[in-house]
């Protein structure tokens, strides 16, 4: 079973979460997390994740953020977390056109079997 080591966020009623890579140390998960924007200075000392840091609203909903798993929402630039403000930017234009052909390709072999 491989561990993945992680940082939480000691703000009370806050479920901020950094998930480091499972082959890391716990210093190097730390130095990942800083440069996220947590404050994570060594390990016994208060965490406290990118939104709570700078007085924003603590993460109440798990999601997608990388940076703090909290909650994203649809953008033009991609999907950005509604807590830490996180950007996942969107795939390339060509990449998001190629699956709408995929789709339209299924539309047309689903038509094509009914009208056997």
């Amino acid at each position: 079973m491989t561990m993945t080591r992680a940082i939480t966020c000691n703000t009370t009623g806050c479920i901020a979460l950094y998930l480091g890579h499972p082959l890391l140390s716990p210093h190097a998960v730390r130095l990942y997390a800083q440069r996220a924007g947590w404050e994570a200075e060594e390990a016994g000392r208060e965490d406290r994740c990118p939104s709570c840091r700078r007085g924003g609203l603590p993460v109440l909903e798990r999601g997608e953020c990388p940076v703090c798993c909290g909650s994203t929402f649809a953008t033009g630039e991609g999907d950005k977390c509604h807590h830490c403000g996180h950007v996942i930017p969107a795939p390339p234009d060509d990449l998001a056109d190629e699956d709408d052909d995929q789709e339209h390709d299924g539309e047309q072999l689903h038509a094509a079997e009914d009208d056997r």
